[in-house]
């Protein structure tokens, strides 16, 4: 019991952080054998950051991991995703489901 107590003790306590500590948002593309590119995200995205991704990030990965257009590309209802021209750019660009 007094193992317990000394583990509680100040002294061998360390600060966290539990909230407001920061974000990182990343985009990536990933087979079943190996991933794609890593895309950092500085600032707001919306759907124009949305669509350089797809056209530079996603269509290299595509190339690098050797998909060639048997891929399908998964996203939400977010508004940056279902916005006019990333939905053109979907349907001339990734396989139809």
């Amino acid at each position: 019991m007094e193992k317990a107590q000394n583990a509680l003790d100040p002294k061998n306590l360390r600060p966290t952080v539990k909230h407001g500590g920061g974000s990182v948002m990343v985009w990536d593309c990933m087979a079943s054998t190996r991933v794609g590119n890593l895309v950092l995200i500085d600032d707001i995205m919306y759907h124009m950051v949305y669509l350089d991704i797809l056209h530079n990030s996603l269509k290299e990965s595509v190339k690098n991991l050797g998909l060639d257009g048997n891929f399908i590309l998964k996203h939400d209802n977010d508004p940056k995703y279902t916005a006019r021209n990333v939905k053109m750019w979907c349907l001339f660009h990734c396989k139809q489901q």
